[in-house]
């Protein structure tokens, strides 16, 4: 069994679909993302340090699944898949730091916050894949 494709997004046509999570993903990412950083000490501001690295890519990527919208070619979509994997697990490492170094009362929103973003992210991610498996990525979907 492999993983889920999905033949249409939101009630409208994948392609269309694969469009909307291009766009919101970026919104979401600029909302989300900020901060200098300077309030992390030792393992957490590495890990600040590589989630806005990888934010920053998964923005590009995102702007590579929207071109593709229009000039369909898989290699657009292969960064996507890739920054969005590695930003479910930066993201991820983040949440449980969180949950260890500081107090769960002090920080229940920023951690309901985290979980939905991941969530999202999951599901965004799949959508981009059966956009990239349409294309003609691995195997062809049904």
């Amino acid at each position: 069994m492999g993983l889920p494709v999905f033949r249409d997004c939101c009630c409208c046509e994948l392609k269309w679909g694969v469009l909307t999570v291009g766009i919101v993903d970026i919104i979401l990412t600029l909302c989300l993302g900020g901060g200098n950083g300077s309030g992390y000490t030792g393992a957490a501001r590495i890990v600040w340090f590589l989630a806005l690295v990888i934010h920053v890519a998964h923005i590009v990527a995102c702007v590579c699944v929207i071109v593709s919208v229009f000039k369909p070619d898989k290699r657009l979509v292969i960064p996507y898949l890739i920054t969005g994997i590695c930003r479910a697990i930066i993201d991820t490492v983040f949440l449980i730091l969180i949950c260890l170094y500081v107090r769960i009362g002090d920080a229940l929103f920023l951690i309901v916050i985290i979980v939905a973003i991941i969530v999202l992210g999951i599901y965004f991610w799949l959508v981009i894949y059966s956009w990239f498996r349409k294309l003609g990525g691995s195997t062809p979907a049904d």
